[in-house]
């Protein structure tokens, strides 16, 4: 069963505890796998981009203050953390 996609979603492998972050995902049919196992959906991390070169960075650990991330000398800007089409 395919599970909605969303930039930022963080899976988890059951087995090994790998982890993998969705950056950008053409499809909503996305559906992880690691060791042989459906990996689980367990986060969603903010995800940026830059408005010049368009580089794209997930932060995977924050204190309660957003990070200040700049690039290409502008700050980056967030992306939705909506659901691929």
């Amino acid at each position: 069963m395919s599970r909605p996609v969303r930039v930022g979603q963080v899976y988890r492998c059951p087995v090994c505890r790998a982890e993998v972050v969705v950056i950008n995902a053409a499809t909503a049919a996305l559906e992880p796998r690691c060791c042989n196992q459906p990996m689980e959906a367990v986060r969603v991390v903010p995800v940026y981009r830059c408005p010049v070169c368009f580089s794209e960075v997930a932060v995977l650990r924050q204190d309660d203050e957003a990070p200040e991330l700049i690039c290409c000398g502008r700050p980056m800007e967030p992306r939705e953390a909506r659901a691929a089409a």
